[in-house]
């Protein structure tokens, strides 16, 4: 299990940060089984010692990696509901749906636009784990918890739209991850793994628009 990263120094947490960078970087290119430890620490321009200071191995890398990508990830998204939240609770005209939808999915991708070594890594991820039994474990219990607080905003998110999911959240979110990791694996093809990924925002609504039932005066 990995660290408590919040008794940590501010250098050592730099430290773990820029080894999760590396990680990212280089789980993209050679994939988590072929990825050395020497090769994250030479990307990161440290140790050995560095490493295993703040990871017992590779799988502890691993499971950082979601932990911090994740929570960062959903911290952006409480912060672009909030701030939709305060928009429309200030204003009095009722805004057209498939629009506002879209200016909000769009909101929410280019609040940090993912590069395509993270979008790969992620998907790398996700396989690694299930290959693992017992990282897989580790990999459905993180899943859990976050999504529950993902639930929690998505839930907060269409109540400000006056609209309501017309299966199960769970289910609901399910549909729209897949669709969105699909779409960022087909943006990322054949570019620099530095580069930044664009999201075209237009299938996601399109499908939201088919799992979200709207109220009377939402539909207006």
């Amino acid at each position: 299990m990995t660290m408590n990263t919040d008794e940590l120094s501010p250098r050592r947490q730099q430290t773990r940060s820029t080894l999760v960078q590396a990680g990212i970087s280089v789980f993209a290119v050679r994939g988590i089984d072929g990825a050395s430890i020497e090769e994250i620490c030479e990307a990161g321009g440290l140790t050995r010692g560095a490493f295993y200071s703040n990871f017992s191995s590779r799988d502890d890398l691993v499971l950082a990696i979601i932990e911090m990508r994740t929570s960062e990830n959903l911290d952006r998204l409480d912060q672009t509901i909030r701030r939709w939240t305060e928009q429309l609770t200030a204003t009095t005209e009722a805004p057209e749906i498939k629009e506002l939808m879209t200016k909000f999915i769009d909101d929410v991708f280019n609040e940090k636009k993912q590069t395509v070594a993270e979008t790969i890594t992620e998907q790398e991820i996700e396989l690694y784990c299930i290959r693992v039994p017992h990282l897989y474990a580790r990999f459905v219990e993180l899943n859990a918890s976050q999504l529950d607080r993902l639930a929690a905003l998505v839930s907060t998110a269409l109540d400000v739209a006056g609209a309501t999911p017309n299966q199960p959240i769970s289910e609901f979110l399910t549909v729209i991850i897949s669709v969105f990791n699909r779409i960022a694996l087909t943006a990322a093809a054949g570019r620099q793994m530095h580069e930044h990924v664009d999201i075209d925002p237009s299938l996601i609504v399109e499908v939201l628009m088919q799992l979200i039932d709207f109220s009377p005066c939402a539909s207006d």
